[in-house]
């Protein structure tokens, strides 16, 4: 150093010294010599002296220079007459400025030691580890502390526990948890500023309130018999407090400075760059880590459906993935497909409407004291399906629910290339059975009944279904897949041949005895019943009649559709058998329109008021309902029969009619059963 060449240059050339030494003590530390000239090495007196600036011994003299900080510099020189007070006066200035060099090399040894920590942790990817390197480092830049503590703020426990130690404490300190606000840590944590203690009162003061537990814990890891200092600073990251940082000093004198601790603050403002820089990596990581793995998954769900190996293995190799029970409900015909395959779910009746107000986003449902973590299967914003995972805790990983996510759209595009095989097979059947009841020939009709596979029984009855026409062809074709599935469960041996096409059903049942229809007419009301309850939508149902002989097919379909025709015509939400309609078949094609122009030219000239003739509308009413029987039909309306006649005169000459004229009568009865049966009038 060129300070101390300096000093080694005046005490030859100056002072005439042949012999000299110099010692210094940094901070309280041990004497170090720096300097020496034909002096044997004899370490100068400890600091009980430090009150003295000369003392002599027998063949030399040490000379003291104490500076704050505890640093004192001793010049140690043989004993000469040529050093008097005004060579001293000139000595005095020079190792000043060592001194002063001194401190500044200890500066830039600590900024230059701080960088290098900092550099150090920066490296480090486990936070355990980081928060270790962190304590250490931060002895290494207070070389005055003895002792430090890394306490870690526990969010879900709401204590702090300590996560790293060096310098004494043995491995009973782990077992403390402080509370915020509980002693020295807890305070610094609440408060969110670092405090230096220099007196033991204010230690005592500050940590009265630390719990019984821990101060056992406390005393029975190290020993506070010397304890002088104390620097407690938090570790904000993100505005929030992640850690407190304890560093104590023991010994005879008290070493600890303020400088001491704002280099401690700055030394953790770094800190929590390199915590939010290392929370900030590991995010990424793990984002980085859950894209390879989402690939990794999607690949190989990918590969199963691009094998065609069907739900069931899909299933499986989900719960190999998430080692959760898992079940595919297939909402198009209502299969199941589960892994471990023992496990059934029976769909709770709130669920079984997923068809029409399924969430698009995953939710949990608790079901018989479990819970299930839903999620919807979605293809052209229609749900098709739901991936249903038992839970045994109330959430799922994030990982696990990644794969369910990616499961689904593979599970769609599964779903969807079963039901686009579907459609095309309802496709061909449509146009076979087009073709088969267009047919005369007895032996054609054998022979595209074997086309159709359509098997010889005795008795056959066609059944036509119209299912609300959705302007979503998607939900639309789900819908006739669900209705079908209804149909093949319920109605089993008894079907001979059903498909859908456009928004129509096409059933033939096959019958062994005439009375088995009786069975399937039964079913059939259940599952009109049953679609109205759990859809809330338009379902018309036509039956024809059950014929003998597949020769009769035909003649049974033209009678369901008529049937079918009258509900679409007259708008009802019905089932109905072709003769349940009777005359009704004969106004099927007849556009509701003219039915109504021809009930308005008998009853509208009977409304008007003018002449006081009110009640002709409700007379002739009555009189049509009770067959044109004049005594009762005056006790109903609580008139004279004489009345009535009057009334009966005054529709006649408003009409133009004669109840007498059976034309005329014919046309009042088939004007009064439109009216009260198909019609309204308008």
């Amino acid at each position: 150093m060129e300070t101390l060449v300096k000093i080694k240059q005046f005490l030859i050339d100056d002072c005439c010294l042949s012999q000299f030494q110099v010692w210094q003590s940094i901070k309280g530390l041990d004497f170090s010599l720096v300097l020496s000239n034909h002096f044997d090495k004899e370490t100068p007196a400890p600091g009980r002296f430090i009150n003295e600036t000369i003392r002599t011994y027998e063949n030399f003299i040490d000379i003291y220079y104490h500076y704050s900080n505890h640093t004192t510099i001793v010049l140690r020189i043989s004993k000469s007459p040529a050093l008097n007070n005004e060579i001293t006066q000139k000595l005095k200035p020079i190792v000043d400025l060592y001194f002063l060099q001194l401190m500044l090399d200890g500066e830039k040894y600590v900024r230059n030691k701080m960088m290098e920590s900092i550099r150090d942790i920066s490296v480090l990817e486990d936070l355990d580890d980081l928060l270790k390197k962190i304590l250490e480092n931060a002895l290494s830049v207070i070389p005055a502390a003895d002792m430090g503590v890394l306490w870690m703020y526990e969010p879900n426990l709401d204590v702090l526990f300590p996560k790293a130690w060096t310098g004494g404490p043995n491995e009973e300190i782990a077992k403390m948890r402080m509370k915020v606000g509980e002693g020295i840590i807890g305070k610094t944590f609440k408060d969110n500023k670092s405090f230096i203690l220099t007196k033991i009162d204010e230690i005592i003061s500050e940590s009265s309130n630390i719990s019984s537990d821990n101060l056992f814990h406390l005393y029975n890891s190290v020993q506070f018999d010397d304890l002088k200092s104390i620097i407690s600073v938090p570790i904000i990251v993100e505005g929030n407090t992640l850690c407190v940082l304890i560093v104590y000093q023991k010994g005879p004198y008290l070493l600890l400075t303020k400088d001491d601790q704002q280099l401690l603050e700055s030394f953790s403002d770094q800190v929590s760059i390199v915590l939010r820089n290392s929370k900030l990596y590991q995010n990424l990581k793990k984002q980085n880590d859950l894209l390879i793995q989402r690939d990794m998954i999607h690949n190989s769900l990918i590969k199963l459906s691009l094998q065609s190996k069907g739900l069931q293995k899909i299933v499986n190799e989900i719960k190999k993935m998430i080692n959760h029970p898992v079940m595919i409900v297939d909402l198009t015909d209502h299969q199941q497909y589960s892994s471990p395959p023992s496990w059934k779910w029976e769909l709770p009746s709130e669920m079984i409407k997923l068809n029409a107000n399924l969430q698009t986003q995953s939710f949990t449902v608790s079901f018989n004291n479990q819970s299930f973590y839903i999620h919807p299967i979605i293809a052209i914003d229609v749900p098709i399906g739901i991936l249903v995972v038992e839970m045994e805790e109330d959430e799922l990983f994030a990982l696990n629910k990644m794969i369910i996510e990616q499961a689904s759209s593979v599970i769609a595009l599964e779903i969807i290339r079963n039901q686009t095989l579907v459609d095309s097979y309802y496709q061909k059947t449509n146009d076979l059975f087009n073709d088969f009841i267009q047919c005369q020939d007895y032996n054609l009709i054998r022979k595209k009944a074997n086309e159709l596979r359509i098997d010889h029984y005795p008795f056959y009855m066609a059944v036509l279904i119209h299912i609300n026409p959705y302007a979503d062809f998607h939900f639309l074709n789900m819908q006739m897949h669900k209705i079908i599935t209804q149909i093949k469960k319920d109605l089993g041996n008894y079907i001979s041949i059903v498909f859908g096409y456009g928004n129509k059903v096409t059933l033939v049942c096959q019958f062994t005895h005439f009375e088995d229809q009786d069975y399937v007419k039964k079913k059939l009301k259940f599952i009109h019943s049953d679609w109205m309850n759990v859809h809330e939508e338009s379902l018309k149902i036509g039956i024809g009649t059950c014929y003998p002989s597949m020769n009769n097919i035909a003649k049974s379909y033209s009678e369901a559709d008529k049937a079918l025709s009258f509900l679409i015509s007259r708008q009802l939400k019905s089932i109905v058998n072709y003769q349940d309609i009777g005359i009704n078949h004969l106004f099927i094609h007849q556009p509701i329109e003219e039915l109504n122009s021809f009930v308005n030219e008998i009853f509208q000239p009977l409304q008007s008021n003018k002449d006081g003739t009110l009640d002709l509308e409700k007379t002739l009413l009555a009189y049509m309902e009770n067959d044109r029987q004049a005594t009762q039909t005056a006790k109903i309306l609580h008139i004279h029969v004489n009345t009535l006649y009057q009334r009966l005169k005054k529709i006649e000459e408003k009409l133009q009619i004669s109840f007498s004229n059976p034309e005329d009568i014919l046309k009042l009865q088939l004007a009064y059963y439109l009216r009260t049966s198909i019609v309204s009038l308008t």
